[in-house]
């Protein structure tokens, strides 16, 4: 049984847990180790998870007393809402709690009227291809992103209509 919750300011211990679980696994065979613990330092430094647990709804997943996971999401567009991040404990992986964290988001959006979900996603990163393309996502365009230092992300963006 999966617990979903609002994450907070104090869960950023946490999340930040999992990702230092996560990224290097995930990213490793795609990114530098370099570019990997930029990107870290980036987008899981305390005020940068501070600042955009500000913009976005941050969820933690828990399995008993355990984190498994965590997401986060906004509206970016009316009626279009981003997917920012989902990352399952790497141990965990392939039991269903991504899809299921992906389903509460989905209901949550739907009830303020969301039509579309999309998401950012690494065009090498293989094993996330896979899982979207499984639970309906499609290719809607791909973009480069120059992230500084040098770095860029080159993913695709991807899309599923809900409503």
């Amino acid at each position: 049984m999966l617990d979903i919750r609002a994450a907070s300011i104090a869960d950023i211990p946490v999340i930040k847990e999992i990702v230092q679980d996560v990224w290097p696994k995930t990213y490793a065979p795609i990114l530098s180790a370099e570019q990997i613990a930029y990107m870290m330092d980036m987008m899981y430094a305390q005020e940068s998870l501070e600042w955009q647990m500000m913009e976005q709804s941050f969820l933690i997943c828990y399995e008993e007393d355990e984190a498994v996971g965590f997401a986060s999401y906004e509206e970016v567009e009316d009626g279009i809402y981003k997917l920012h991040k989902i990352y399952i404990s790497s141990d965990k992986h392939g039991r269903g709690i991504g899809k299921e964290l992906l389903n509460w988001i989905k209901e949550a959006i739907i009830s303020k009227g969301a039509t579309i979900l999309e998401l950012n996603v690494n065009k090498y990163n293989e094993s996330a291809l896979q899982f979207y393309r499984k639970v309906g996502f499609e290719v809607y365009r791909e973009e480069d992103i120059d992230i500084g230092n040098g770095y860029y992300m080159n993913d695709y963006v991807l899309r599923l209509g809900i409503a």
